[in-house]
């Protein structure tokens, strides 16, 4: 998870800090906290789409903290604001761009680990499948089923447990492919494959070996990296 705190308060953003570590870390959820307390810097981050959250204060010293997340939310659209004020009056300018929810700094210690169990818990329903488009339709795949998905021209086949069979096919590129893929356990070995790490036997000599007897080759350029993510995963997940 990787949060973005902005409060022209220090102190008050390192407490934010302290319980969203103690939260995440309890849970052995690997986080990364950027901590800025303007809002010109928050806007300065040159990799904003990289963060799933940010919790801001309203009232910020040289701008309003819903100017900022407007701002934030036009170049992440999926960016989630949680605002933490000292005023509740506050409260319904923070709905105006959708935020997630709005905490008292007084009740932060209480409401802030509700808040996180709450959006982990939405996170969990929405990224327990990929949806397929085909045509009009839309198929929901539970990612447990998938194995890897192959890029074939302008196509990604899907493949499931039955070796070297599509379960099916769509119009797609793999660098269009939700975030959420690769937070729930998917990790590309090179330019034509995304493999889901609990269906991987292991990754050596350049392959990447699954469960079902299918070999797919590993990027060398990337090998080091891709062999020591699996293997991170795998020490975290104990697969």
């Amino acid at each position: 998870m990787n949060i973005l705190i902005c409060d022209d308060e220090p102190a008050v953003g390192a407490r934010v800090k302290q319980v969203a570590e103690d939260y995440f870390e309890a849970r052995e959820i690997p986080l990364l906290c950027t901590v800025c307390i303007r809002g010109e810097d928050a806007l300065s981050l040159k990799n904003i789409e990289q963060y799933q959250l940010a919790l801001l204060d309203v009232d910020l010293e040289t701008m309003s903290g819903i100017s900022l997340g407007r701002e934030l939310k036009q170049r992440n659209p999926e960016l989630v604001l949680v605002y933490i004020s000292a005023y509740l009056e506050f409260a319904t300018e923070g709905y105006t761009v959708n935020a997630y929810r709005y905490i008292l700094k007084r009740d932060m210690d209480r409401m802030l680990p509700n808040c996180f169990e709450d959006l982990l818990a939405e996170q969990s329903s929405r990224c327990s499948t990929l949806p397929i488009h085909q045509g009009r339709n839309v198929i929901e795949m539970p990612l447990d089923q998938i194995y890897y998905l192959e890029s074939d021209l302008r196509k990604i086949n899907v493949y499931g447990d039955i070796a070297h069979q599509p379960v099916c096919s769509y119009y797609g590129k793999l660098t269009e492919l939700p975030e959420n893929l690769f937070e729930n356990g998917f990790l590309r070995v090179g330019r034509s494959y995304v493999v889901n790490m609990k269906y991987i036997r292991q990754i050596s000599n350049y392959k990447v070996e699954l469960r079902n007897g299918v070999e797919l080759g590993v990027s060398r350029n990337g090998y080091a990296e891709i062999r020591s993510a699996f293997l991170e995963w795998k020490g975290q997940f104990g697969q």
